[in-house]
């Protein structure tokens, strides 16, 4: 029984950490005062296609489909897309 609650603990944490985009940026944008938009940066590489980060060099996760690699920055990213690849099609980048 312990050894499951860790286990949903550490994924709870994992997701959490993966979808660092929550509401509470746009809470917050709402009691700001409005600044100019900015568009918003190009990625220069390839993005987790689950959570939209940008890759870093320390991600150790990754999968292929077809020709394309396609990275994650969490294991929680990668079994989200391999559930569903269809799903995340649209957002892969080379």
């Amino acid at each position: 029984m312990k050894y499951i609650t860790l286990a949903a603990l550490a994924a709870m944490v994992a997701f959490t950490a993966c979808n660092n985009n929550s509401s509470n940026t746009e809470e917050s944008a709402a009691t700001e005062t409005q600044q100019p938009v900015e568009a918003a940066a190009t990625p220069k590489g390839p993005i987790d296609p689950v959570c939209e980060m940008e890759k870093e060099d320390t991600w150790t996760e990754y999968t292929v489909n077809g020709t394309d690699t396609v990275w994650f920055c969490s294991e929680t990213c990668k079994t989200a897309y391999t559930g569903n690849p269809q799903k995340y099609q649209n957002k892969v980048k080379g």
